[in-house]
């Protein structure tokens, strides 16, 4: 099933919501999620068209007269979700459809929001999404167990009209958003991988796999945030891309690599990809599991002073996916490659960003004895 999330929607003044609706449609949605702060009439709209919403409430709308029947007598194809009861079942996939969980997010460490996402998972057995907005701005938390995905606004957001695309049967994430102006540059697309250490002896398929997933999505530079096995460097499957990969101190590649793959200065952790700059922060995992969100983007404005035509700060050491949608930058963690298998895939100009997972074949049937 493909779910298409948005929120914060207000008033709508710019007229977006019809133009997602088609992005929707486009993309062979099968349901809506709206995580909050809708306007009456949007609710039962025909801009919706034949789609099934599934629509959080929050308090305040509760206690006002235009919406206190909607959580018992909704519309047709319109399902609420209230303050007291936000997990509810979407053709069987488990999910939780709030508004303000995004806040758990900004004011805790990483490990005490991983931990209210598992006592969802605890109270709410097979619980695997949770949707929230009200921060307007894109987030994205994922491990292999649940996945927390705030689609940005549609009103007063960072950038664009913002939303998100869910297919629950791979796992794949991907924050879109529809430009407010009309871009110049030309369309490219960059892969952004880290922590592949021993993969090559985990997997012998796995680099050829992941050209296939990066190729079928356009492709043509990577970016590799760190833990690279040396003797990956080279790899014949990535002939075909330009690869910027960074080695820790201790690492030493003997002889010179092929010219499709770029060292990142250590000194100086930037790429530079058709006039787009890139940085790589090494520490952004520590601080992202001791302090906030909010402390790791004040962490990040200070790179920015020094380098203040960054528009993305990668980092890995973590198997968690994670995206966080800042004023002047975007902050992302593909995920590890070991264990979790997980690649980001950003799309210019429009700035689409896609996680997605290396599938794994599944055990051949056991042939019955005779």
């Amino acid at each position: 099933m493909k779910i298409g999330v948005i929120s914060d929607t207000h008033s709508d003044r710019a007229n977006a919501l019809p133009h997602i609706i088609r992005e929707f449609k486009n993309r062979n949605v099968d349901v809506i999620v709206h995580c909050g702060d809708i306007e009456i009439q949007h609710i039962g709209s025909e801009i919706f068209g034949d789609f099934e919403v599934f629509c959080a409430l929050n308090l305040e709308q509760l206690e006002k007269p235009a919406f206190e029947n909607l959580l018992e007598y909704p519309p047709p194809r319109w399902k609420f979700t209230s303050p007291i009861k936000r997990v509810l079942d979407l053709h069987h996939v488990r999910c939780y459809v709030g508004h303000k969980r995004s806040f758990d997010f900004l004011f805790s460490p990483e490990t005490k929001f991983e931990e209210t996402l598992e006592s969802l998972r605890k109270d709410n057995d097979g619980l695997r999404w949770v949707f929230a907005g009200h921060s307007h701005q894109q987030v994205c938390f994922q491990n292999h167990l649940i996945s927390f995905v705030n689609p940005g606004a549609i009103e007063a957001s960072m950038d664009g009209y913002e939303f998100a695309v869910v297919d629950t049967d791979t796992g794949q994430i991907i924050f879109s958003r529809i430009p407010k102006t009309k871009p110049v540059e030309k369309p490219f697309s960059i892969g952004v991988i880290s922590d592949s250490l021993n993969i090559s002896q985990l997997d012998i398929d796995f680099w050829q796999k992941l050209r296939k997933e990066l190729e079928d999505r356009g492709v043509t530079d990577i970016i590799h945030c760190g833990n690279i096995a040396v003797n990956d460097i080279g790899h014949k499957e990535l002939e075909n891309f330009t690869v910027h990969y960074r080695l820790r101190k201790k690492q030493v590649y003997l002889g010179k690599p092929p010219k499709n793959w770029e060292p990142i200065p250590e000194e100086d952790s930037i790429v530079e990809i058709n006039g787009r700059q890139f940085y790589i922060h090494s520490a952004l995992a520590r601080i992202l599991l001791e302090e906030s969100g909010a402390e790791m983007h004040k962490e990040c404005l200070k790179t920015l002073e020094s380098y203040p035509e960054v528009s993305f700060i990668f980092y890995g050491g973590t198997s968690d996916a994670f995206l966080q949608e800042g004023q002047r930058a975007r902050i992302i963690n593909p995920g590890g490659i070991v264990p979790s298998r997980s690649f980001a895939v950003i799309c210019f100009p429009r700035t689409e960003i896609t996680f997605g997972y290396v599938p794994v074949d599944p055990l051949p049937p056991i042939e019955e004895e005779e």
